[in-house]
């Protein structure tokens, strides 16, 4: 029962979720963009470089997937690439194929979130889409209380004789 609650859970995250597919193969690209449609409602855009991230019109998307080989991810030494979007701090999934331990420890400390093999399964990309959207949705929740905290605590530090002297204080 457990499981299928967590699932449903995972499943209603991603209702309006809005999703950057870059990949610069545009049959993998489109089925993968259908199989994730088939699964669940969200915007799916997809793109086949880089460099036309910067020129869609779309708001900043929720999630970013990529397929490795499209940014050049691997070249001949095996080494990974840094992660193009580290610095908007939106998780990122890169899809590798035939991902092994050491390529994925090498992919996260360049900055994706997840690293999975390609091809992967439909529904176990949605999944790991859902576990991410979930967490950075906690940690936007966590961070507006703690600046809420932070204004609360700024306004009792002012004690009530000061805000009665600052009423009376002229204006200059």
């Amino acid at each position: 029962m457990a499981g299928r609650l967590r699932y449903w859970w995972e499943m209603r995250s991603l209702t309006a979720a809005r999703l950057m597919l870059l990949d610069s193969d545009q049959v993998r690209r489109e089925a993968l963009a259908k199989a994730l449609s088939g699964i669940g409602a969200f915007e799916i855009i997809f793109i086949p470089t880089v460099a036309e991230a910067a020129n869609i019109a779309m708001a900043a998307p929720d999630l970013i997937v990529i397929e490795g080989p499209s940014l050049a991810a691997n070249d001949e030494a095996g080494s990974i690439s840094a992660n193009p979007f580290a610095t908007s701090g939106i998780p990122t999934i890169l899809l590798l194929p035939d991902a092994t331990n050491e390529m994925r420890r090498a992919a996260i400390r360049a900055g994706y979130s997840i690293v999975l093999g390609a091809p992967v399964l439909p529904r176990l990309l949605y999944r790991r889409i859902a576990h991410l959207l979930q967490n950075a949705r906690r940690i936007k929740r966590r961070a507006e209380a703690a600046l809420e905290r932070k204004r609360e605590q700024k306004l009792e530090e002012v004690a009530p004789a000061q805000v009665a002297l600052l009423a009376e204080a002229p204006a200059r």
